[in-house]
């Protein structure tokens, strides 16, 4: 009988529920003691408990599952490889109790005088691992442990633990999922690949449009195959699974990863793009179409230094840190060299400044000369007549070469956006920027569509500017021929014209100056990729608040749409003046009622001027930011229009 009872232990590795056939029996009344009862309790509540774990470890972990069809509980458990690989860390763990139970069965075999009592010890020493497992999966299915939270929940318990033995079993469950998420992070570091259909890891690929066909676990699990018609647009959907993320692995160190995982895919479109173009012809060194380009070779080793963390009984955060930033360091270096050296990124930067922030002056205003040479009237333009001004203006100005690599188009229509916008296709216009890897790491989407928005700006400014001086060469003709300008008009004329110089020089001079020359220090005396970018972002950033405009950007983002009403008071007001110059320079001189519109947009004006200035000095004492200090001494030096508007409202 009592080889039964050890039988019946074993049983459970096998089909997992014959032990029950030896309960519905009669043999415990016929042949246990009474005094003996209370122990055959604790070993068949033992052996219940083994049963759900090798019932939980059999369904899960067997790629087969079989005799367990009535297993109703597998819908209260998550699904994918993390549960699959606990259930066989489960396994491994149950293999010590196995071997005891072996060892039981071999002494009765030789030894026919031992109790009910010494199977009950034997149990009693396995039962402290038993109820663990227990309760690890009775965690996994309360918790709907999935993925990354299951190997974070059992770092936890691991991290409780000071027995020796019980870290002993720890090990052996979690070795199994650690190598699942090993190899998650091998493939996105090393080949930019996700082969995760349950979204179990801690990047994962999130669309755009909610609409989409394909989700996201679709797209992750054909990561592989997919490549061939991914775009540079998808790799930027690739985002921290904060719902994944472990605890173990901090948002600083979880960006590095998603930048290096980025970062090959992004080498891969790039090869992929030009297969057909010859790297070997470059002066500092020689490449392929493969991704080991990119790790010159030594993937393997960054390969074994990842599969080495496995090896290891615990989670050694720092060495686990050590090695993801010994391969972001490295791919720094190496993109640093390649945009640096080879793409010479100090001139591409440059070009950028020129053509987005206006720093070729004169090639805009032969662009604007151009559009005013093509179609007379804002409202005979057309968004073809942009892009052929734009042409023309880059020959005549003979700079094709460098705008080889610039488009200006129109997004938008106009009637987007509101009546109360004056600017309507300005605010339309679109320059693209055709960059070569790994650039793209810098020009992100987002990052062209800020670089457009300031773009905008400034063209803005200088078409108003522009306008400004044609109405200053229609008095200057009107005086030659005899008519009569009244001095009203031209002194209002002198101040919006004041206003709008004293804005471009703030933006192009104060601002985009100074912040681009720190920028240029940085890539040249830098090697590292990771400090180029983060200069960069600073250098963005800075651009975008210091001249108001970043508000509106996420505006922008949200809504889809630009409009005169803006959460920046200050850009909101800027808009207000720009459409009183838009107005101004729409007049007709020389119209009896011309005066009576001035008078009505100079009031407007200053009420505007008056407005913007309360506004920069409220965020001058609040900030220490000399540029809008040196701004606003310009723009009101001596109080000239705020003591103007105080001597108005007062006469």
């Amino acid at each position: 009988m009592l080889h039964d009872v050890i039988v019946s232990c074993l049983s459970l590795s096998g089909k997992g529920i014959s032990f029950k056939k030896f309960l519905v029996s009669n043999v415990v009344d016929e042949f246990v003691h009474p005094c003996e009862r209370s122990i055959f309790d604790d070993i068949i509540g033992t052996l219940n408990y083994l049963n759900e774990i090798v019932r939980f470890a059999k369904y899960f972990g067997d790629n087969n599952p079989h005799d367990l069809s009535d297993f109703k509980e597998a819908e209260e458990y998550s699904n994918g490889s993390y549960l699959k690989n606990f259930a066989k860390g489960i396994e491994i763990a149950l293999e010590e109790y196995y071997s005891e139970i072996a060892r039981l069965e071999s002494y009765y075999q030789k030894n026919s005088t031992n109790s009910l009592l010494y199977i009950h010890n034997a149990l009693e020493t396995q039962k402290p691992v038993i109820l663990i497992l227990r309760k690890l999966i009775i965690d996994a299915r309360t918790q709907k442990l999935h993925g990354c939270g299951l190997l974070q929940n059992l770092r936890n318990q691991q991290h409780d633990q000071v027995d020796v033995r019980m870290n002993h079993i720890f090990s052996k469950i979690t070795k199994p999922i650690k190598l699942v998420f090993y190899s998650h992070l091998a493939h996105w570091l090393l080949l930019g690949m996700i082969d995760d259909p349950h979204n179990e890891f801690f990047i994962s690929y999130k669309h755009s449009n909610e609409n989409a066909t394909k989700t996201s676990s679709e797209k992750s699990m054909t990561s592989r195959t997919y490549l061939s018609s991914v775009s540079e647009e998808d790799i930027w959907q690739y985002e921290i699974n904060m719902a994944q993320l472990p605890l173990f692995v901090s948002t600083i160190l979880a960006e590095k990863v998603l930048f290096v995982g980025q970062t090959v895919l992004l080498f891969k479109v790039d090869r992929r793009r030009h297969r057909s173009e010859s790297w070997t012809a470059k002066t500092h060194g020689s490449y392929c179409d493969d991704v080991s380009e990119l790790w010159d070779g030594k993937e393997s080793v960054f390969s074994k230094m990842i599969e080495d963390l496995n090896d290891e009984n615990r989670i050694d955060v720092i060495r686990f840190e050590s090695v993801i930033n010994d391969i972001k360091k490295f791919v720094s270096q190496r993109l640093s060299d390649i945009a640096v050296i080879e793409d010479n990124l100090v001139h591409q930067m440059c070009l950028i400044k020129h053509f987005y922030l206006l720093g070729r002056g004169e090639f805009y205003l032969e662009f604007l000369r151009q559009m005013r040479i093509g179609a007379k009237g804002f409202s005979n333009k057309n968004a073809k007549s942009y892009t052929r001004a734009f042409e023309i203006a880059a020959n005549e100005m003979g700079i094709v070469d460098e705008l080889e690599n610039f488009t200006l188009s129109v997004q938008k229509h106009s009637n987007d956006f509101e009546d109360s916008c004056e600017f309507g296709i300005w605010q339309n216009l679109h320059l693209k920027y055709n960059y070569k890897w790994p650039l793209n790491l810098l020009f992100s989407p987002t990052t062209m569509e800020r670089y457009n928005n300031v773009f905008r700006h400034l063209l803005i400014i200088r078409k108003l500017q522009y306008d400004l001086q044609l109405v200053w060469a229609r008095h200057k003709w009107f005086a030659k021929t005899g008519a009569r300008v009244d001095v009203k008009i031209m002194n209002f004329r002198n101040h919006l014209t004041f206003f709008l110089d004293n804005l471009q020089y703030y933006i192009q001079v104060d601002v985009l100056e100074s912040q681009f020359s720190i920028l240029i220090n940085v890539i040249k005396n830098k090697a590292d990729f990771e400090e180029i970018q983060r200069a960069h972002s600073i250098f963005l950033a800075n651009v975008l608040s210091q001249c108001f405009l970043l508000n509106d950007l996420i505006d922008k983002k949200k809504n889809n749409q630009t409009t005169m009403q803006s959460q920046n008071p200050v850009y909101g007001t800027i808009l207000e003046i720009f459409s009183i110059c838009e107005k101004f320079s729409l007049l007709d001189s020389i119209e009896e009622d011309t005066l009576k519109q001035v008078i009505t947009l100079e009031e407007k004006f200053h009420v505007s001027i008056l407005g913007l200035i309360n506004l920069l000095a409220s965020i001058k004492s609040a900030s220490s930011f000399g540029p809008l200090s040196q701004f606003l001494l310009r723009l009101d030096y001596k109080h000239w229009f705020s003591a103007d508007k105080t001597i108005k409202s007062a006469a």
